[in-house]
């Protein structure tokens, strides 16, 4: 049997993902969809991405491109295996990225793939930081 393919119920770009051992429940730490940089190229430190999943059920490779306004893949993230037993689960996984390159500002996408099929892209919105533009929010040095 073909796997089903999945329905993206959540997905979120954090600081941090964390998976508690007990529970099996997770936790986004540090919920954003844009960043702010004063100075490019920027190599952002760490993210992480969590997803959750419906209507899937099979096994699946699944794969995530980095990609900036013009489709150009800046990084790719593969080699994840996921294996949904029943459509009955909503299932759910982090992905960590370090060292992310961004040469400049834009928007960027992260194009997800489930065994080499295209099934969403989710917006980064990356701006350069203006002292004068008044926002007041974090920033990347």
């Amino acid at each position: 049997m073909s796997p089903v393919e999945p329905s993206i119920k959540s997905f979120l770009i954090s600081d941090m993902v964390i998976q508690e051992k007990g529970t099996n429940k997770w936790s986004a730490i540090g919920i954003f969809d844009n960043i702010i940089a004063t100075q490019f190229p920027l190599v952002y430190p760490r993210l992480a991405l969590y997803i959750r999943l419906s209507d899937a059920e099979g096994d699946y490779d699944i794969r995530v491109e980095f990609c900036d306004d013009k489709d150009c893949v800046i990084a790719i993230f593969e080699g994840i295996r996921f294996s949904i037993p029943s459509r009955l689960h909503n299932p759910e996984l982090g992905i960590t990225t370090l060292n992310l390159p961004i040469q400049k500002p834009g928007k960027f996408n992260f194009k997800l793939y489930f065994n080499g099929k295209w099934v969403g892209d989710f917006p980064l919105i990356v701006e350069e930081y203006n002292k004068n533009k008044g926002k007041d929010i974090d920033y990347v040095e």
